[in-house]
């Protein structure tokens, strides 16, 4: 093999890869789909596996690229490997185009929602990425699992990297997650306690994982990254995979959910520029925050802030999260 670059090849085969597996280092790579391939190394020393994902939305281009990196450095035998891991590269079709999705929001087809779509290409892509997740676990039962699916923002944000955490009961392991995402350089944790279609909360629902999304901060284009802007979270992830130590860090703010809000009319219309907002922004109660249905909804509590609004979202998709910091 003279030269390996599993992102070069996953978007030049944007539908299907055949199965294909070899032997580097030490390590077993078993390519099990485009933008699917799996890391095994030949003696395992940690009760650790890991799924990486990144590119569930095309045009989140930071961890897309150092996580093809890491995949390059495993290769070549400049990174170590103690654990079993799977690296999934979600959307090569919307890479290629450069946008979050071609026809279908990946992000909100995962816990079988695909079953109910038209027969997006984004739909083939769940049913995919589930499947190998399925097969995968039952390798890693007797694991602890950790899933990262990592991400980028357009908007802008009063807190610029934060993370989704699916969360039912405290675990033992959980100030030892909260430590990884410190260490990735996350502010904040917004801890949800309902299933959702997305991935982190597939791969929790299913497997118990330790899972977030991790929002890591600004989209830019394949190839105009800012050098050492994700850097913290690519090193983190390199310290996990090869078994070297995380350093102390206060843990990240942490926030709940107190309410997530569907787009169900048409009339639906925010009071503030929506592409002028940011993620974090504060409301104080009784302030006017979106109109739909012709009603006005006021913020019920002082101090909630919102993430994600999105007035465009077709009826029935989540158009804004409320969340509440935790004393």
């Amino acid at each position: 093999m003279t030269e390996f670059n599993f992102l070069k090849t996953t978007r030049e085969n944007e539908e299907h890869l055949e199965k294909s597996s070899f032997v580097k280092n030490d390590i077993r790579f078993d390519i099990l789909d485009t933008g699917i391939i799996k890391a095994t190394p030949k003696l395992l020393s940690t009760e650790d596996a890991f799924i990486i994902s990144c590119g569930i939305h095309g045009n989140e281009t930071a961890p897309i690229e150092f996580t093809n990196e890491i995949l390059n450095k495993l290769v070549a035998g400049s990174l170590n490997l103690v654990a079993p891991t799977l690296f999934i590269f979600g959307n090569p079709k919307a890479m290629n185009i450069g946008k979050r999705f071609s026809e279908y929001n990946l992000n909100r087809c995962f816990n079988g929602a695909y079953k109910n779509l038209d027969e997006y290409y984004e739909k083939s892509r769940a049913e995919v990425i589930e499947k190998v997740c399925f097969d995968f676990y039952k390798e890693v039962k007797d694991k602890d699992l950790f899933h990262f699916d990592l991400h980028c923002a357009l908007k802008k944000s009063m807190i610029e990297r934060f993370a989704l955490v699916p969360k039912n009961e405290e675990r033992k392991r959980d100030d030892e997650f909260n430590l990884i995402l410190a260490n990735m350089g996350i502010e904040a944790s917004l801890f949800s306690h309902k299933e959702s279609t997305v991935f982190s909360s597939f791969s929790f629902t299913n497997f118990n994982a330790f899972s977030a999304t991790v929002e890591l901060g600004k989209v830019y284009p394949f190839g105009q990254n800012p050098p050492g802007k994700f850097q913290a979270a690519q090193e983190t992830i390199e310290k996990l995979l090869s078994g070297h130590e995380l350093e102390k860090k206060k843990a990240p703010k942490a926030f709940t959910i107190f309410e997530s809000i569907n787009k169900e009319f048409e009339d639906f219309k925010f009071t503030f520029e929506e592409e002028e907002s940011a993620n974090f922004t504060p409301f104080k109660k009784g302030e006017h925050i979106f109109t739909q249905n012709a009603q006005p909804y006021l913020c019920p509590e002082e101090n909630l802030r919102m993430i994600f609004p999105n007035s465009k979202v077709i009826l029935g998709q989540r158009a804004l999260l409320l969340i509440k910091e935790l004393e």
